[in-house]
């Protein structure tokens, strides 16, 4: 036989294909590692705008607590069924407590966790110097304003931020796993709160 009938691939097509194989392969890695981080920011948002209406619902409407409060009923009320906005702080450890007639709303804590503040607003919203103990998603404190902001005293706006708890202690722009949210209350009540 001659060895022109023995055809094959010469060296240097084999190197140029394998070449060729690993652009491919190397473009396909790195679109995979970009589609597991969108997969992550696509997440947080949606847990991030859950948790957003969870605490709009409860600063809207309040809710029902096992015990009794100042008007003996087991009503937590809402912004919108006061005569003024609460007082005081409305979370503890980054977690939301919406106190009203005397009762307090603690919806959705998760696990104590630690978080290592880099820098001022880095990863957390309020971040100073050291750790921060986080039981929540709640950001920063809420601002409540019925001052400047208010129609004819009858409303309040309320301003928070939402931060995935999971997310910014490791992520490389923390500020994509955080939100600010904005809504405006009526006040409803036409007697003194309870």
């Amino acid at each position: 036989m001659s060895l022109r009938s023995q055809r094959g691939f010469t060296l240097m097509e084999i190197m140029a294909s394998m070449s060729a194989t690993a652009v491919v392969i190397g473009a396909a890695s790195a679109l995979l590692l970009r589609c597991f981080t969108w997969y992550d920011e696509l997440s947080a948002k949606i847990a991030i705008n859950r948790h957003a209406r969870e605490t709009y619902d409860i600063l809207s409407l309040g809710g029902k607590s096992s015990s009794t409060g100042n008007d003996g009923t087991q009503n937590v009320y809402g912004i919108e069924e006061r005569k003024q906005k609460p007082s005081g702080s409305q979370r503890s450890n980054y977690a939301l407590q919406y106190k009203s007639n005397n009762l307090t709303l603690t919806p959705d804590i998760v696990s104590s966790m630690t978080i290592a503040c880099v820098s001022p607003k880095n990863p957390l919203p309020d971040c100073g110097a050291g750790n921060k103990t986080v039981t929540g998603w709640i950001g920063n404190n809420m601002t409540l304003n019925d001052g400047s902001r208010s129609v004819s005293g009858d409303t309040v706006e309320v301003t928070f931020i939402i931060a995935n708890p999971f997310q910014v202690q490791r992520a490389k722009g923390p500020a994509v796993f955080a939100e600010t949210y904005h809504a405006i209350f009526t006040y409803n009540r036409e007697e003194n709160d309870p």
